[in-house]
């Protein structure tokens, strides 16, 4: 308002004309159509804003989309990869001739871990129940291979309770067996435990003396889908004798 009437006043003043008449004529005339012109300003200045969060909701949704398909293509292909399953394939040749009891045994567990990915790839929780029975069966083919070189104990209580990402586990157990030496000597140690609300992956560092070449990808997406999914981070730890890694889970 005060910046209407000094704008009257400065044109009446540059054109020559009476100031006097100036403050008695806004309020008995002025007023209207400043008060008209301010509460349009106002509504439009709403709508564009209005407009403006909208747009950027729509950009942060869309943008969530794509992340979130990302992480499931990379998931699929990180999880059904050729490596994986040339040596799962040459371990149950082997097993066929040998020990075909085993074999059997095998082939339901290939066939239960594969059934779990492509059921829940697209999901983004499932129970802790079904993550761990999962672990169980994707555990149990690396042990029919390294026997007693690896171990996998999972101390986790109410497992109902909680929820978590799909194959979530999965890569963090992937990623300590990839990563680690493991002899009958010094075994490769896996825990899975629940601490207050996270679920943590614990393996004895015992890293190979040439390093397994890794993207990385697995674990740089599964911190992105956590923060999407819970608005929280994964925590890493690593001393000269373990590394942890802590997910949060979902209620």
């Amino acid at each position: 308002m005060i910046l209407f009437l000094l704008l009257q006043y400065c044109i009446l003043f540059l054109a020559g004309n009476d100031l006097s008449h100036v403050l008695s004529d806004f309020v008995n005339i002025g007023f209207h159509e400043w008060f008209k012109s301010t509460i349009s300003g106002l509504s439009g200045g709403a709508v564009i804003f209005v407009i403006l969060l909208w747009q950027s909701s729509l950009k942060r949704e869309q943008k969530l989309r794509e992340e979130k398909l990302i992480f499931q293509n990379e998931t699929l292909k990180n999880q059904v990869n050729p490596h994986f399953l040339f040596n799962s394939l040459n371990t149950l040749s082997s097993l066929i001739s040998s020990r075909p009891e085993t074999a059997d045994k095998f082939i339901d567990r290939l066939s239960s871990i594969y059934r779990y990915i492509l059921d829940n790839s697209q999901k983004d929780k499932v129970s802790l129940s079904e993550e761990l029975s999962f672990i169980n069966d994707y555990f149990f083919l690396h042990q029919i291979r390294d026997e007693d070189k690896i171990m996998l104990e999972i101390t986790v209580l109410e497992k109902e309770k909680y929820s978590i990402i799909p194959v979530s586990l999965q890569i963090l157990v992937e990623n300590a067996i990839n990563h680690n030496m493991a002899t009958r000597e010094n075994p490769l140690k896996i825990s899975i435990y629940v601490e207050a609300d996270y679920i943590v992956v614990k393996n004895n560092l015992q890293k190979k003396s040439i390093p397994y070449k890794s993207t990385q990808i697995g674990l740089r997406n599964l911190s992105e889908r956590v923060k999407i999914i819970s608005a929280r981070s994964i925590i890493i730890e690593e001393t000269s004798d373990v590394f942890i890694v802590k997910i949060p889970l979902l209620s």
